[in-house]
């Protein structure tokens, strides 16, 4: 659809997403006071940068800092798209405060690994996924990209993580929010997320999403009714419970209750 659309991502009130097709847009010099993370999926521009110019085209990402001025020109207006996802400092403020001044200025320039991450980032944020998981994703997609820079996120403790890990496993067919567990817990998120994936090769979300199918599975060995174990297993409809089971198991719940009673 051409022209330029907004979206409010509800994860921490602090994240917009931009996307622009076939559209002019920002020939002028402008700045953002939030991080600003994009990819062109279409077309070429050049990106200038404090007065550098870098040519940037399809399969291309970038980060470009808060506050660091920079403008747009796309070459050719009829195939051009790209998407940016625009994050408020305060939410990011643990990396901002360990990077130092070469990280800090212009532009970080991105490959076609970031740039799936990234788009896949702004697919999870415009979904109708839950807030814990888009600040999740949010989080651990920010660690990797900076995962390069000069970041030091401080290690946690085993204890720590297995904490976080039972406390997941005592609630995880409620809502979690990783505010409540940076408070908790004493952790800031960025360390939480870190940690957890470290030890566990897992992030907490996705865990909880394990925890919430296994269930659902026990509970198929005496009910057949989709619609109430969905539910009853923390799923908002039948449909995600049997989307998430299926990629889990390779079959439906269904099918998995009826094989339970032939055997």
């Amino acid at each position: 659809m051409k022209g330029i659309h907004y979206y409010r991502a509800d994860a921490c009130n602090m994240v917009e997403i931009k996307t622009c097709t076939n559209d002019v847009h920002a020939y002028k010099d402008h700045l953002h006071q939030e991080l600003s993370i994009g990819y062109i999926q279409k077309g070429a521009t050049i990106l200038n940068v404090s007065g550098k110019n870098y040519n940037i085209k399809a399969g291309d990402a970038v980060i470009i800092y808060p506050y660091v001025s920079h403008r747009c020109q796309p070459l050719n207006i009829t195939e051009w798209e790209f998407t940016m996802i625009y994050i408020g400092n305060e939410f990011c403020k643990e990396i901002f405060d360990d990077l130092d001044e070469q990280h800090s200025i212009g532009i970080k320039r991105l490959g076609k690994y970031e740039f799936a991450q990234i788009k896949h980032l702004a697919d999870v944020l415009k979904s109708d996924a839950s807030r814990f998981d888009k600040e999740i994703e949010l989080i651990n997609i920010l660690i990797q990209l900076f995962k390069t820079c000069d970041v030091d996120i401080k290690l946690e403790s085993n204890r720590k993580m297995n904490a976080i890990k039972t406390y997941i496993e005592g609630h995880f067919l409620q809502s979690l929010h990783l505010k409540d567990m940076e408070k908790h817990f004493n952790i800031n998120k960025f360390a939480l997320i870190r940690n957890f994936k470290d030890k566990f090769n897992t992030t907490p979300n996705a865990y909880q999403l394990q925890l919430k199918i296994n269930y659902g599975k026990y509970l198929l060995k005496s009910s057949d009714n989709i619609i109430d174990i969905a539910l009853r297993s923390g799923f908002y409809d039948q449909a995600h419970f049997t989307k998430e089971f299926k990629k889990a198991y390779g079959i439906t719940p269904l099918q998995y209750h009826k094989a339970l009673k032939i055997c």
